[in-house]
């Protein structure tokens, strides 16, 4: 399996075939920021792990090329940290993100650009918040017959506050494409989470479509599960993993996600 590993925003580990090109480079001077430039050129699958230290800063750039598709699991760990995620798409490419993170606090900007015809990125996303989490994504549909699905999962506990602001843009006479994007959080705070989508659409030959919901599990879905002799602590959590879990395919990243709802919901 091909793997990356940073640890703050120093990369320790890179294990990956020749189908993967992988740059680092490291800023020296007192606001530089490093970053790590990925090259895909073969169908691959690719684990990242991250773990943040105190305000960690950190830029990803993933290109991934013609005809390529590419499996990526994303798991971040630890502290404060603020990380940008680039990709670009090539013609005909698919990405299939699945992105799980349990951290104290972040700032993360996903910047995903379908520049070639065809293009597709699936991106899955959860995370279980303990303090502010700000996420703002852009996704630019540059080219004819292009596909984005953004889906955002999110649990608030403790101090935990979340703020999705998703952006799809598909200008002028740009054809065919589909802009997904569906966002909730379970609130389990008194602190107040924001959803923001937003559809640019300039074109009419377009389907596009938007959710976003804050709030608890329903009382229904609640009543259900303890009518069936189901305790509410039990009933939440098992919520709770059908939520987290919902989408995800990749078994490590499932083991991952079931290990941190049993740290706080034993």
């Amino acid at each position: 399996m091909n793997k990356i590993k940073v640890v703050d925003d120093i990369l320790e580990v890179a294990n990956v075939s020749k189908n993967i090109h992988i740059e680092y480079y490291r800023k020296e001077c007192i606001f530089g920021i490093n970053e790590v430039k990925i090259v895909v050129t073969k169908d691959s699958d690719l684990d990242i792990e991250i773990k943040l230290k105190e305000e960690t800063k950190l830029n990803f750039n993933i290109n991934v090329k013609e005809n390529v598709n590419l499996n990526l699991n994303v798991v971040t760990k630890g502290k404060n940290g603020k990380v940008q995620y680039r990709y670009n798409l090539e013609e005909n490419s698919f990405v299939n993100v699945f992105k799980f993170q349990n951290v104290k606090s972040i700032k993360e900007m996903i910047i995903a650009k379908l520049s070639g015809d065809n293009a597709r990125i699936d991106y899955n996303f959860k995370t279980i918040s303990n303090k502010k989490e700000t996420y703002d994504y852009h996704i630019f549909h540059d080219a004819k017959n292009t596909i984005s699905n953004i889906k955002n999962n999110g649990v608030c506990i403790k101090d935990g506050l979340i703020i999705y602001q998703v952006s799809s843009f598909v200008p002028k006479d740009i054809t065919g494409c589909v802009v997904n994007q569906s966002n909730r959080i379970i609130n389990l705070t008194n602190n107040k989470s924001e959803i923001m989508p937003n559809l640019y659409i300039d074109s009419s030959d377009v389907e596009a479509s938007h959710s976003a919901l804050i709030g608890k599990f329903s009382d229904d879905e609640m009543f259900y599960l303890q009518s069936r002799g189901i305790d509410y602590n039990s009933a939440l959590k098992l919520l709770i993993t059908g939520f987290l879990n919902s989408d995800i395919d990749d078994k490590k990243m499932l083991k991952e996600i079931n290990k941190n709802i049993e740290k706080y919901w034993r």
